[in-house]
């Protein structure tokens, strides 16, 4: 996949909710603006799913999932038989997931591993170190200090296991609260709502072709710190 126009054509989109980066007979890669849901919620704000369902008529599976206030990639299967290889691929950690995030606190230097067990609770994980019961689930991550910017910071982040608002719950557990996210211990909001997150590069082989994608999104526009990122360190 050649990404040589892709940070042009990502930042001319932020001006829309959403925009498809690729698409096969199998999936569509999409890059989510923050503010849209991926899937239906419990508000009349309309969400990815269904705009999606709308513009192709036809079924539509969620393969992987953001949160509203995030930005970056989200893929969708267009068939049954892809959905069901991808879900397995995931469950086999054979997905390669990585995000970028901009923290408050003092991350540790190097790569650093998180290991919690995560309880979903209405709209927040709650985090323990240890499995209190079978509700509590394992989550791991590792991520890696990129780039320090006054009181913020840049972080690598890839993922092992994929729960319930995973990464914001371990970082604010380990007070790295992520810019913007007041539900994690963030100390003043972003302005329109978003927290500092990007579901920054996805790559995983063909379940059925073997052939290898890889995806990486351009950096957000709206908050100053990403601009002040160099993607060179990453």
């Amino acid at each position: 996949m050649d990404f040589s126009s892709l940070n042009k054509i990502n930042k001319k989109s932020f001006d829309d909710i959403y925009f498809v980066v690729d698409e096969t007979e199998d999936f569509i890669m999409i890059l989510k603006k923050y503010g849209l849901a991926v899937q239906a919620t419990d508000s009349d704000k309309e969400d990815l799913e269904t705009i999606l369902k709308e513009r192709y008529k036809t079924p539509i599976f969620v393969l992987n999932r953001i949160d509203q206030p995030v930005t970056g990639l989200v893929i969708f299967g267009k068939n049954k038989k892809f959905a069901e290889a991808f879900t397995e691929m995931l469950k086999e950690r054979k997905v390669n997931k990585t995000y970028l995030a901009i923290v408050a606190g003092s991350p540790e230097k190097g790569l650093t591993k998180l290991h919690h067990f995560l309880k979903k609770l209405h709209n927040r994980a709650m985090t323990a170190d240890e499995k209190i019961d079978d509700n509590y689930k394992e989550a791991v991550l590792y991520y890696t200090m990129i780039q320090s910017f006054d009181n913020y910071h840049l972080l690598k982040v890839d993922l092992e296991t994929g729960r319930f608002h995973q990464i914001r719950a371990q970082l604010a557990t380990m007070g790295l609260p992520i810019k913007g996210d007041l539900k994690y211990g963030s100390r003043r909001p972003n302005l329109d709502r978003s927290i500092c997150l990007l579901a920054y590069r996805m790559s995983f082989i063909h379940p059925f072709t073997n052939k290898k994608y890889e995806y990486q999104a351009s950096l957000p526009t709206n908050d100053v710190l990403w601009s002040l990122v160099d993607e060179s360190l990453i």
